[in-house]
């Protein structure tokens, strides 16, 4: 009796709905005005390369901090002295290495 019962309310609940087709959109209004300008500048990225064969000092701008720090060639280690000057200790005295940092505006 109740699964009879509840099949015909649920017949009777979707018998009362109606699907209505949507509206077409009519033709485009006006352009609004101009919004405010926004920040000067964006994020720029530069790059400072140098060459280590012993330690040495690389930095960027002191308006710029550290995003990242690489040597291309043999190894070595970064020391992050500031957010924007890091020290380069070259894994092997006497080889060159290419040491580069990427810059960005604080």
């Amino acid at each position: 009796m109740p699964v009879r019962l509840f099949t015909i309310v649920l017949a009777l609940t979707l018998a009362a709905c109606e699907q209505k087709e949507a509206a077409s959109e009519g033709p485009p209004g006006p352009a609004g005005p101009p919004g405010p300008a926004g920040p000067p500048g964006g994020t720029v990225i530069r790059f400072v390369d140098g060459e280590c064969r012993q330690t040495c000092t690389i930095a960027c701008e002191a308006n710029e901090r550290i995003l990242n720090a690489f040597a291309i060639g043999p190894g070595g280690t970064f020391i992050f002295e500031q957010e924007d000057r890091a020290t380069f200790l070259p894994q092997r005295q006497g080889a060159s290495a290419k040491v580069v940092l990427a810059c960005a505006r604080k």
